[in-house]
């Protein structure tokens, strides 16, 4: 894990810095500073764009009883995209563009699909579930730790079957002249 996060954190900044400073030596720091904020606005045009396509893409699918796992997928991709695309650099443009653009983003989540599918049969993506989940709604992927404890709310408020009286809540009030307050 220590490579990939040195990678990311230390190669790819170097290499876009390189990139600015080649690229701004040609062309010129002003036009340069121009792209950097070219490729800001424009993404995050695009992402929002994009991002409330798949919305309602994912709520057609619902409505008609699919499940949208690619385009929430898809929805990750032009998320992080939209990011990459803030980040000024040419390297992280590409890639953030590649993310945001509907061909090259359907691609990536085809292959990020194989690849979850694979881990998680694999048993390298594991799902946690946290609160009473009576209806797993993952099916039985998993065994809901849960299922045999009674949430601390529901044993509060559940009624009592020896008990014949209901749930009462007293209010006192008083009222006063518009004078005193």
């Amino acid at each position: 894990m220590f490579p990939i996060f040195f990678l990311l954190f230390t190669l790819v900044p170097a290499t876009e810095l390189y990139l600015l400073f080649t690229v701004g030596a040609h062309i010129g720091a002003l036009n340069t500073i121009f792209i950097i904020i070219g490729t800001g606005i424009l993404g995050a045009t695009l992402a929002k764009m994009q991002g409330l396509q798949l919305i309602y893409q994912v709520q057609h699918e619902i409505n008609q009883g699919k499940i949208p796992g690619t385009k929430i997928i898809e929805g990750f991709c032009v998320f992080g995209g939209g990011l990459l695309l803030l980040t000024p650099g040419f390297m992280t443009d590409i890639l953030g563009f590649c993310m945001i653009l509907p061909g090259p983003r359907q691609m990536m989540a085809f292959f990020l699909k194989k690849w979850f599918t694979k881990a998680a049969l694999n048993g390298n993506v594991q799902f946690q579930f946290f609160g009473n989940m009576g209806n797993n709604p993952f099916g039985n992927m998993g065994r809901n730790p849960f299922e045999n404890q009674q949430d601390t709310f529901d044993a509060q408020y559940t009624k009592n079957e020896n008990d014949n009286t209901e749930n009462v809540i007293q209010v006192e009030f008083e009222k006063k002249d518009e004078k005193d307050l």
